[in-house]
């Protein structure tokens, strides 16, 4: 194995040149480049071409090349090569990359990572969905929701509103002053798990009493119901993957199942603050705008930098800048001229960094390869 310092950030600079030196054939099925909790990154492929002298020749010289270039990140050669049974290809096929053609990378973590995933706008007589999200929290994302469900529904709209913030769940709290539902969606999360989700759905959504003259209806799940029960508990199973899908699918299957009796105009879904992958779930697998809160404040353009630089890395930036809108939050009563023009001038500079892709060509890999 290499002796050389090879930083995580490198390895798929790295990964690339292994690939050019190992010349798979133009013929081969699909390379899987497994990258596990670790680190370590090795080539996998299904079991039934295992017998195929030139396929596993081409693999053992990828081998050989991806411990030659990854160092520590690497597998020694006769280690790092897995032959699989296609059904366990077929499971990761969904969230897998495609790094070169026919070559896929698979990482495997802790949860099911969705900031990589881009789902496309809701079709026709679908709601308009928004994402309310932040890098920070205390910024006043729930506040602006209870406001904006409020004015679209002196508007005439039904709006849809859902706590995804289940850490720090004080949307109900703002909204309820009482008739609160008996469930919210930390309760869905985990009955869901053992088949009871569709029980708790027609009794997780309530309106709140100031909303009922309005012109349009509002209603609200919360993250827990009326009594919270054991929500740490909770908490502790609300973000698993289950036996059939991963938890992004599960979101998907929440939203769509309490958009389905309600029939709402707007959904404005509130995230969690922050890089956890149920916020990412939210702003980039729900076809959702996205309004992005923060700060004119280095730490708010450092967090959303990041952001940013995943996505390009990844060449989805320019397909999601024009789902992004960021918010002047905690807005200072004086001198609001100049401080709105300074972040104007920071979103924008953001925004521009989103018109080119770090990798031309690349996309997430979704269509089944076998």
């Amino acid at each position: 194995m290499s002796t050389s310092f090879v930083r995580f950030d490198e390895l798929r600079a790295h990964i690339q040149a292994a690939l050019k030196t190992a010349r798979l054939p133009g013929d081969a099925p699909p390379i899987y480049l497994i990258r596990t909790l670790y680190g370590r990154a090795g080539p996998s492929a299904s079991d039934e071409f295992e017998h195929d002298d030139n396929l596993g020749e081409a693999l053992d010289r990828l081998s050989v090349a991806l411990q030659r270039q990854l160092g520590a990140h690497g597998y020694a050669p006769d280690k790092g090569l897995l032959w699989v049974w296609p059904e366990l290809l077929d499971s990761v096929a969904d969230g897998a990359e495609e790094v070169a053609p026919g070559v896929l990378l698979d990482d495997r973590l802790t949860t099911d990572s969705a900031w990589w995933a881009l789902d496309g706008p809701d079709g026709a007589g679908r709601p308009i969905r928004y994402t309310l999200h932040s890098v920070s929290g205390g910024v006043g994302r729930s506040t602006t929701a209870a406001v904006l469900a409020w004015r679209l529904a002196r508007r005439g709209e039904d709006v849809l509103v859902v706590d995804l913030d289940i850490e720090s769940p004080g949307l109900g709290a703002m909204l309820f002053e009482a008739h609160r539902p008996d469930f919210g969606v930390a309760d869905w999360f985990v009955e869901e798990l053992v088949g009871q989700g569709a029980r708790v759905l027609s009794r997780m959504v309530s309106s709140p009493a100031w909303t009922r003259n309005r012109p349009g209806r509002v209603w609200v799940a919360p993250a827990h119901g009326r009594v919270p029960g054991e929500f740490l508990a909770k908490l502790g199973r609300v973000y698993l993957d289950s036996a059939q899908d991963p938890w992004t699918a599960r979101l998907h299957r929440l939203v769509d199942g309490l958009e389905a009796p309600l029939k709402p105009t707007v959904v404005l879904v509130d995230s969690r603050s922050g890089f956890h992958d149920s916020a990412g779930s939210a702003v980039t697998n729900l076809g959702a705008e996205v309004l992005l809160f923060g700060v004119d404040s280095p730490s708010t353009w450092t967090g959303y930098r990041a952001l940013v630089e995943h996505w390009r890395t990844l060449g989805l930036a320019a397909r999601i800048r024009e789902r992004l809108s960021f918010v002047s939050a905690l807005t200072p009563a004086e001198n609001t001229d100049d401080y709105l023009a300074g972040f104007r001038d920071s979103a924008a500079k953001l925004l521009r960094e989103c018109r080119d892709d770090a990798r031309v060509g690349a996309r997430a890999h979704s269509p089944n390869p076998w």
